[in-house]
């Protein structure tokens, strides 16, 4: 007998449909992808979008509305004459997870069908390690957050899951980090869930996060930069999210941009990353306490051993010298790397994303002025460098909707 969650899923799936019906599956797919746009939507604006008759439109969208996908929102005028009623996606109808693996966190959330987040918890304690224990950690908390949002648990139809790192989205695997043969990460979700999981690398997922909730989604061909510990781009086209053929696009950190001796995680030498990310912060930061500059976070440093991303930021925006000072030099080499991209891709949009994007102008000032210095002066007028206004919620939501789109087939 089929559960709920495989009913559900069912109506998505069109692999085995044929003439009339395959066609009727895909436009049903695109009025969603027309409600995931705009919200609401009349009978008439569906018949003129999709290029097909009222009668079928009407057809469509009962079958929509009988499944549980697509609601009445109500009757409003448009104009003189009869008022019209708008539709709109059912946030309640089916539900997605995200997940998002951070260093020493996890943040975990859920979304409604129409893009609704319905509960999130954030920076949950957790440390990002090479061993099946932490794994079995991130199965418990999902449980344990599932529990907590009340939602029957077979509504529930898929999980995202953004790690950093390399994954094949092909495949879900990931090649930087928990390697068991007999435990694969997405397999291991899926049969512990009972559910389709996606994985994609972090950049991508708070990328299309950026995307679609940010105040700058208008745009077409943005580059979302994730400033973290490490460095990614996670890049859209003609709006549409670039994965590359196995989705390793936007390696953006991974870029032999130096000439120094400096080994990156990825065992190569002279990347971006050595010298313009987190890490790099922090390993220069220590350097120079160690040769006897003075910041607050000396005190860091001795009370818990180690300088994580978030103490820099701390010190930044409490106005730490030598914090401020050392921003100001990997934004500088940020704004050089940024400019052989936009010399590729002639954006019209950069946002600074990730937790370092929290440190503000003084971060986005010297990028701005690199990103002049290096690229050409027709291609950086076009361009526009912003800072995000999501800041933790791009990659949890990234991860929510961009499950949803994947099962859906939106994407």
């Amino acid at each position: 007998m089929a559960t709920i969650r495989t009913k559900i899923l069912s109506h998505f799936n069109g692999e085995m449909l044929t003439g009339v019906a395959f066609k009727d599956h895909a436009r049903r797919k695109r009025i969603i992808a027309e409600l995931s746009g705009i919200e609401e939507i009349t009978i008439n604006e569906i018949a003129e979008s999709l290029n097909i008759s009222v009668p079928k439109a009407t057809e469509l969208l009962n079958e929509l509305a009988d499944e549980g996908f697509v609601c009445d929102k109500g009757k409003r005028s448009e104009g003189p004459g009869r008022k019209a009623t708008f539709y709109g996606l059912a946030t309640d109808s089916c539900y997605f997870i995200g997940l998002e693996i951070k260093k020493y966190k996890l943040n975990i959330g859920l979304m409604g069908f129409d893009k609704t987040m319905i509960k999130a918890s954030y920076e949950i304690p957790f440390f990002f390690e090479e061993a099946k224990t932490a794994l079995q950690e991130i199965v418990n908390q999902v449980r344990q957050f599932i529990q907590m949002t009340g939602v029957p648990a077979e509504k529930i139809v898929g999980m995202g899951v953004s790690i950093s790192g390399r994954i094949n989205v092909r495949t879900g695997e990931i090649l930087t980090i928990y390697h068991f043969s007999d435990a694969p990460v997405k397999q291991t979700l899926e049969q512990e869930f009972g559910m389709p999981v996606y994985l994609d690398n972090d950049s991508r997922t708070m990328a299309y996060g950026e995307y679609h909730f940010g105040k700058y989604a208008a745009h077409s061909e943005v580059l979302v930069l994730n400033l973290d510990y490490g460095m990614a781009l996670g890049m859209f086209v003609n709006g549409k999210p670039v994965f590359g053929t196995s989705g390793y696009a936007g390696e953006l950190g991974h870029i032999p941009l130096f000439d120094n001796e400096k080994i990156c995680f990825c065992g190569k030498k002279g990347c971006m990353e050595t010298e313009a990310s987190g890490r790099a912060l922090i390993e220069w930061i220590e350097a120079e306490m160690k040769a006897g500059s003075n910041s607050v976070l000396a005190r860091v440093l001795e009370r818990k051993k180690l300088i994580e991303i978030e103490d820099v930021v701390e010190a930044i925006q409490k106005g730490d010298n030598l914090a401020i000072q050392g921003i100001g030099n990997i934004a500088s080499k940020i704004g050089r790397g940024l400019a052989v991209t936009i010399n590729l891709l002639n954006p019209q949009l950069i946002i600074l994303s990730g937790t370092l994007s929290q440190v503000g102008e003084s971060l986005l000032l010297p990028v701005k002025t690199s990103l002049i210095q290096h690229s050409l002066t027709l291609v950086n007028s076009d361009t526009k460098v912003v800072l995000s206004d999501m800041f933790e919620k791009a990659g949890l939501q990234g991860a929510c909707l961009l499950v949803r789109d994947k099962i859906v087939g939106l994407v």
